[in-house]
């Protein structure tokens, strides 16, 4: 599997502002023993968002303001464990939407009820939808994992083993489908048409499943965010002509696609603060210094924040890029970074010196394979 960075949204800055809500969160430990602290943490608009407040008596309340329905970590640390090295932690996420959403609790968060919240019960008749493929594929992974490495290569049982749990992501692909059939009108419609069409947005899964959606799910934060990754990625098959752009380079020029001419380009999207792109540098460095003599060039462009311009000037350096940069921020709407319906990072695309999108997604020995087909 491909190590990549998988984004949380594509940003739609000019409808937050108009659409954020109060939240609370009411929380209580049937106890009334129980002292310590609760935390969440969310994010949005690739920013992490958290508070944080005291457990009194058993009881706590945390608020703030969302964008659309968001999923959140909430934590409890005890009093008792506060201060060690390790301290236990107990936690589970929920579903924000506004409104109070209450959390019942005996003395952990992990097995509390939730009341008041119509998402939550909402995703408890979700999860029980793909609950078969999920417990399937549980039980066959717990079995595999107590294979060593070594044996899993030799083992008939371990091959077996894999194949079955392959077999299980069909399954779940197929519930997941079915539930957006059957429930047109439900958030977790999205949730399931995110997950079915990955990181590297494949439209034709979707596609039809989309189309049915309600409206007012496609209308919401959430539906835009989803609508703008099936544009993008549509926008950016291949063989279509290369979407153009305009983004500014380290020195704040302005730089087009269409300033790149007669030659095959490979724009590579990434950020300084991405592992897996700046594990995947060298390879396009090498792709750089074996065919830029030969009508090939790479475009970089990041989606750091502006504020981080500095640390991206600095990982240019640290890994020798010498071609042009340019920034996209992901916290800007519009730009190279929407138009392409970036989901994840690295993500990339071959352009032809006709403007035509050649290839996508080259990674490792990929783009090494692909550029040899056509240089030599």
């Amino acid at each position: 599997m491909k190590r990549l960075i998988i984004l949380f949204i594509i940003l739609l800055p000019k409808i937050i502002c108009a659409q954020r809500k109060d939240f609370k969160i009411e929380g209580t430990f049937s106890s009334g023993k129980t002292a310590g602290k609760v935390y969440y943490n969310y994010n949005e608009r690739g920013i992490n968002i958290s508070d944080s407040t005291n457990v009194v008596d058993g009881k706590f309340e945390l608020t703030g303001k969302l964008s659309g329905i968001q999923r959140a970590y909430v934590t409890f640390t005890p009093t008792e464990s506060a201060h060690t090295k390790q301290a236990w932690r107990d936690s589970r996420y929920i579903y924000l939407e506004p409104g109070t959403i209450k959390v019942i609790a005996e003395d952990s968060l992990q097995h509390s009820i939730i009341k008041g919240s119509p998402i939550n019960a909402e995703h408890e008749k979700f999860i029980a939808f793909t609950a078969p493929a999920d417990r399937e594929r549980r039980i066959l992974r717990e079995e595999y994992i107590k294979i060593s490495a070594a044996d899993r290569k030799v083992l008939p049982r371990a091959a077996e083993l894999k194949s079955k749990i392959d077999g299980t992501d069909v399954k779940r692909e197929e519930l997941l489908s079915q539930y957006v059939r059957s429930h047109p009108d439900s958030y977790f419609s999205i949730e399931a048409i995110i997950e079915l069409m990955g990181p590297y947005v494949k439209v034709e899964k979707v596609n039809d499943l989309w189309a049915n959606i309600d409206q007012r799910l496609k209308d919401s934060y959430n539906g835009q965010i989803v609508n703008a990754a099936i544009l993008g990625s549509k926008a950016t098959e291949v063989g279509s002509r290369a979407p153009s752009f305009s983004q500014p380079d380290t020195s704040g020029k302005m730089v087009q696609l269409s300033d790149i001419k007669g030659k095959y380009v490979f724009v590579d999207f990434w950020a300084s603060w991405c592992h897996p792109c700046r594990a995947e540098n060298p390879n396009v460095l090498k792709a750089y210094n074996t065919y830029s003599a030969k009508n090939f060039t790479v475009l970089g462009i990041s989606i750091d924040f502006e504020k981080d311009k500095d640390k991206w000037i600095k990982a240019i350096h640290e890994d020798g890029m010498p071609w042009t940069q340019l920034l996209s921020p992901a916290n800007i709407d519009g730009g190279a970074m929407k138009t392409y319906g970036i989901r994840a990072i690295p993500s990339n695309f071959l352009v032809d010196p006709n403007g035509i999108i050649v290839a996508k997604n080259l990674h490792g020995p990929e783009l090494q394979k692909k550029l040899a087909e056509i240089f030599e």
